[in-house]
């Protein structure tokens, strides 16, 4: 039997960490390992560490999470004991990470009907992490989960027993895709048949942040085009680069605004919100000799030299 992923050292975090702990650490590793930043060298690391946040944020599966660990090392240390090869190989072939009883029942309603009742308050509800691209494209996502079911075998009474090795539980592993709606929102709850909920995580993204339906992001522009104006190239979120028109004097925290390419309104098809870039300045590079030259006669002509102090944005 494989020993279950450690989610702890994936986030790079103890195993007394708190939530604050957990999220900072998930925010930090998910920019670092965006497969935009990243590429397909950090992708398998990237789903890595969505996978240990979305169980170890989630109290009910992190508590499920830790009790696996340690039926694995209990089963572990008794490994030399009767029936424990026969009991390895009824968990291979997936992944024991999936764990928990994350959808209770999920697919004994398969022939539903809109007259059921609904979901009762109890409801099992888990997280689903899903991209900005996913965000502003929809995606229909492959989830694999898994179930703790009672071994109706032994119940728990035969510690040589090849389904459960007298754990008297067992886990069946259960795959379904989820349709993720574009435009969704960081907090939505999403219906999974009438047994389960989806909350919807949107995961931090290197290059934007989201402000409801609009996009903020920074954009790099060197002085002498802020200064003089000109045009410059922008990869959106989605789609294929535009030229920008930078005006002249255009000053740092300067915002520009590119209408339509920021995200889909859940709530109608043909509304998007826009794409907004505050402007950062930055010298070219590599700064020459006639460029020091140049700025030198540029602050010849102007007596201010700045030094007002603002509070900060």
């Amino acid at each position: 039997m494989a020993a279950p992923k450690d989610y702890y050292k994936i986030l790079e975090i103890t195993e007394t960490a708190d939530a604050a702990a957990i999220r900072a650490a998930y925010r930090k590793l998910a920019r670092k390992y965006h497969p935009d930043v990243s590429g397909k060298i950090g992708e398998e690391r990237f789903k890595d560490i969505n996978e240990a946040h979305e169980v170890l944020s989630n109290p009910k599966k992190r508590r499920e999470y830790d009790q696996m660990r340690r039926n694995f090392a209990n089963r572990k240390a008794r490994s030399q004991g009767p029936g424990y090869q026969r009991v390895s190989r009824d968990w291979d072939g997936f992944d024991v990470s999936d764990f928990g009883s994350i959808f209770e029942d999920l697919f004994s309603g398969s022939n539903t009907t809109k007259t059921q009742q609904r979901p009762k308050p109890d409801t099992p509800e888990e997280s689903l992490v899903v991209t900005l691209e996913q965000v502003a494209s929809g995606a229909t996502v492959p989830i694999t989960v898994s179930q703790i079911r009672p071994c109706s075998t032994c119940h728990g009474a035969d510690p040589n027993c090849t389904r459960c090795g007298g754990l008297g539980q067992i886990m069946e592993p259960q795959r379904f895709e989820v349709k993720v709606p574009a435009g969704v929102e960081d907090g939505t709850v999403l219906r999974v048949g009438t047994h389960a909920r989806l909350r919807i995580q949107v995961a931090p993204h290197p290059r934007f942040q989201r402000q409801k339906n609009d996009l903020v992001g920074r954009l790099m522009v060197t002085v002498p085009v802020a200064a003089s104006g000109g045009q410059v190239t922008v990869t959106p979120l989605t789609g294929e680069p535009v030229a920008l028109t930078i005006p002249a004097h255009t000053n740092q925290g300067k915002v520009l605004r590119l209408r339509g390419l920021g995200l889909p309104d859940r709530a109608s098809a043909t509304t998007r919100g826009d794409l907004l870039l505050e402007v950062t300045l930055r010298f070219p590079e590599p700064f020459s000799s006639e460029d020091d030259r140049l700025y030198e006669q540029l602050k010849a002509l102007h007596h201010e030299s700045g030094g007002d102090v603002h509070a900060p944005r």
